[in-house]
Order: C-alpha cells, then structure tokens, then sequence
C-alpha cells in the first residue's frame, strides 16, 4: 500500500489518485469503530480505565482462553461453542448490559446463536428488544423474586409460565436492533420436568426438522438453510398448568463460536436464586464455561444486609455451581455507586431527594473478599465505575437514570464494553 502511493507521488495518474483515495476510504473505514470504540469506553469522566481489569485472585482461566483460541483456528473442521451465562438482576434483564457484551464477544471469537431467551414479558415485566415470545392466550406465571408470585419450581431463567386454556399457542421471535434478525435452526424449550407436558408442534414449514423429547426440555432441529427468525408453537393441554409450565428457549444456529446466556430478574439478590429448587442443576443445562453473576446492587438497599450474611449467600450459590458445572469458571462483579430514595413533606408538599448508600461500600467488599478468599475471579465495577458518589457524574454525563440505580442505554453499553474489553486483555495476555 504504501510502495504504490510512493511511487506515484511525484506524477500520479487519475487512476493512481483513484487507488489512493481507495485505499484511504479502507484504512479510515477500519480505523473509525476501533476509535469510535474507544472513545465510547471513556465517555465518562469518572471511570478509571486502569482499574478495568480482571482480578484472577488465583484463578485459572486458561482452560476457557484454550477453547477461545481454538474458535480463531480457521482451519477448524467441526462446530465449537462456548457458553457464558450473565446471571443478575435489573441491570441484566434489560438486555443492554449483556448485549453490550455479546455483540463483540460474537465479533471476535463468532456468534453460535443468540442464547437463552424467557418469557418475561408472558410475566409482565420487561424484556429485551431483540427478542419476543407471544402468545394469544393468557398464562399465569411465578417469579423468584419475594411476592405473591414467587414460587421455588421455577426455571433456568429465574421464571415460570403456565397456560390458564386448553389451548397452548407461543411464538418465539428474534428482533433485530442493530442490521439483520438472529436466525436459529435450533431451539431447546425448557419446561416442567412432568411426563405430562404437552406435546407442542411447528406449525412453520421447517425443512426436515426433528423434534427430541426428554425429561425438562424438548430440542427442536431443522436444516440450517432453513434457519428462521421466528418458530410458533402450539399444542392442547389438558393437565394441571404445572405440569405445561414453560421457562424459556435456547436459540441456535450451526456455526462455531459463542452463546451468552442473559438471566436477569428484577429486584433479584443472591438469595433469590438459592431459593430456587435445585437452580444450579438447571443451570448446569446450558453448559456454561463462565458464569458472570452480576449482583449486590439490591443487597446494597436492603437495611438487612451485612457483611456475614451476604457472604453466606455468595458461597451458598457459588458452591452450588461449582458442583453441578465443575468445568465452570466464575467471574463476580461488584455494584455501581448508588444513592437511597427519601421522602419529606414541606409546606403540605412531597419532595424526594437522594442521601448516599452506606451499604454499597460494604457489599462491593463483600463481593471482592469473597473473591480473594476462593480463589474466584472479580470484575471490580465498583471502583472502575468511580466509586464513591461516581452515580453524580454518571447522570450529569447522561450514563445513569435520575433514580440513581440504573443507566440508560448508553450507560449499559459503556460497561458492557469495558466487561468484554477486559475480557479480551487478559486473552491476548494469555496467547502472548
């Protein structure tokens, strides 16, 4: 490139100056999203970027690095997938957080599909924008969460629907925020373990599809060149609705690379999914080599939370996944700085203000002791994120809500970012 800019540079012809400018359109057109990219990770002025890293605190991660290196072999012959769950709360089940993650973990080591999708808005809760699972009918459904809907049966995903009809009608769907919609020529529904559940057919025109059904779960396959963006189901029911309870869908296409699991349930803590009937068993279904929990932030609020018993809650869930998932390595992040909603009447008139968390200091180094003690890797969000009173300058820099909670869009994609950023550091690392 550079000899034949030389070499015209003294006379060069209209179709030199035409190849030159053609090689700049190329070289701008690479470089414009790496700088957009990093510009994007220091959008806010607080963050400490020398801070975004992994802390290993002994781990070794080396196995799932190995299965990454053999997704960058071109010369790979058969399909490789790698699984990472994100299992969180609010800041998870929105979907920006862990698609801000997936999308370039997808880019750099290929996208096996889009993962494990739930019913949430079936439980009338958000869900993300990429995809949607309707259904004509209505369900009833349970959550993990503390409330009159919460119940110990529920799935891998944290929720539970079951059909109030005769009638089961579902269709599940991918949507396409950024180009062209998530195709899949495969799913595997996740449902009650019952020798009762209904039978569920297609009734799209799949080529050559193939329906196995076992205990918990029916896999459905057709012929890649026939991969869709949308499967409906449907099928009669005449038992009990939890012997018909459906937890969510595992979508896949044929190619090697990597499937992120996003589990996020609002309000959810550490002990909501350790009240869950055996969940790391139901966890261990998606094969996971890296489990990312993401939580501490609803701990933080809760005036019951101390060092000891949020400690004994890690252990209880971590310990548990270990166990059913032994090839599973584990990542823990700390919470972002938050601040506490209060109310005062003045003047016969409510005013809310917002006083600093005096917990979140406290769970951040829960999470990072815990870490250090069991040899279990820690992403420190807490300090990369700024730290003490950091969510000021997270909403005056348009990164965070007025609610001192949760970012906006642009806030979730920053971290999920700097998750897959440190991510790919401690890779390329490992290969040098």
């Amino acid at each position: 490139m550079l000899w034949e800019t030389t070499l015209y540079r003294n006379n060069p012809t209209p179709s030199a100056m035409n190849r030159i400018t053609h090689y700049i359109i190329i070289v701008v057109s690479l470089l414009a999203p790496m700088l957009a990219w990093g510009e994007e990770q220091t959008s806010i002025s607080c963050i400490d970027i020398n801070a975004d890293t992994i802390i290993f605190n002994g781990a070794d991660w080396s196995p799932l690095f190995d299965r990454l290196q053999t997704l960058s072999d071109s010369t790979l012959t058969q399909r490789e997938v790698v699984s990472i769950v994100h299992l969180g709360d609010s800041h998870v089940q929105a979907g920006f957080f862990s698609e801000a993650l997936r999308l370039p973990i997808q880019q750099q080591w290929g996208n096996a599909g889009r993962g494990l999708i739930s019913p949430l808005k079936l439980t009338r809760t958000n869900e993300p924008a990429d995809y949607q699972i309707t259904s004509p009918v209505k369900w009833s459904y349970n959550r993990c969460i503390a409330g009159k809907h919460f119940d110990s049966e529920v799935g891998v995903s944290g929720i539970s629907v079951q059909p109030t009809s005769a009638h089961i009608d579902l269709t599940f769907q991918t949507m396409s925020r950024q180009g062209e919609n998530e195709k899949f020529c495969s799913m595997r529904l996740f449902h009650s373990e019952s020798d009762k559940f209904p039978q569920l057919l297609p009734i799209n025109s799949l080529d050559s599809i193939e329906i196995d059904y076992k205990c918990g779960e029916t896999h459905y396959r057709w012929a890649p060149n026939a991969a869709t963006n949308n499967l409906q189901l449907q099928g009669a029911n005449s038992y009990t609705r939890k012997d018909a309870a459906i937890y969510g869908a595992l979508l896949e296409n044929d190619s090697s690379g990597i499937l992120v699991h996003a589990i996020g349930n609002n309000s959810a803590t550490y002990e909501c999914y350790n009240r869950v009937t055996q969940y790391a068993t139901k966890l261990s279904s998606l094969q996971p080599h890296l489990v990312i929990i993401s939580m501490g932030t609803n701990e933080s609020i809760s005036s019951a939370t101390t060092h000891a018993t949020l400690y004994s809650q890690i252990d209880r869930l971590v310990t548990s996944i270990k166990k059913e998932s032994p090839e599973a390595l584990i990542l823990l992040t700390t919470p972002a700085d938050n601040k506490l909603r209060k109310r005062k009447r003045r003047n016969n008139r409510r005013s809310v203000y917002y006083v600093q968390n005096p917990r979140i200091e406290t769970v951040a180094h829960t999470i990072r002791q815990y870490g250090a003690d069991h040899n279990i890797a820690v992403w420190d969000w807490y300090t990369i994120s700024g730290g003490k009173d950091s969510c000021e300058t997270w909403i005056k820099e348009k990164g965070m809500r007025k609610d001192h909670i949760h970012y906006t869009e642009e806030g979730y994609s920053i971290q999920g970012n700097l998750l897959f950023r440190s991510i790919q550091n401690a890779y390329e690392q490992h290969i040098q």
